[in-house]
């Protein structure tokens, strides 16, 4: 396993509710909770009683993002980030799309103030929808 996966994972697996983790070469998973024929830890937001994050993980841009995360326990959520972001090479970047947070992120982005935090450029596409767009050099 890479190196960024090890420290990740190493991390999330030390959260004491966390029982389920999932690596691909593009993403990372971990909850307390799996779905039923897949077995794919859930992190899915609003999820009555899940406690997980899903990654996507870009290993050439270096860049991780907080594709979904849910905490049904208050707390859960930063101890998850913090175990995402604390071993986080200094030259990666997090991304984050469509924050409907709350005001959580914002809290991350103050505690997590050596994180580089990636510029994400929002347009407003023909059908309505936003598209979200960032660019790497690799």
């Amino acid at each position: 396993m890479l190196p960024v996966y090890t420290e990740i994972v190493g991390n999330l697996t030390k959260i004491d509710v966390i029982k389920f983790v999932k690596v691909t070469p593009d993403s990372l998973a971990a909850s307390n909770k799996v779905k039923g024929g897949s077995k794919d830890p859930v992190a899915r937001p609003h999820h009555p009683t899940a406690i997980g994050v899903s990654l996507l993980v870009d290993l050439g841009c270096k860049t991780i993002q907080f594709y979904e995360i849910n905490s049904a326990i208050k707390g859960y959520g930063q101890k998850m980030v913090n175990a995402v972001l604390k071993d986080l090479p200094k030259d990666w970047e997090v991304v984050l799309f469509m924050d409907r947070s709350y005001g959580f992120w914002d809290k991350m982005k103050e505690k997590f103030k050596d994180v580089k935090w990636a510029h994400i450029e929002h347009r407003r596409a023909g059908n309505n929808r936003q598209r979200h767009t960032i660019s790497c050099s690799v």
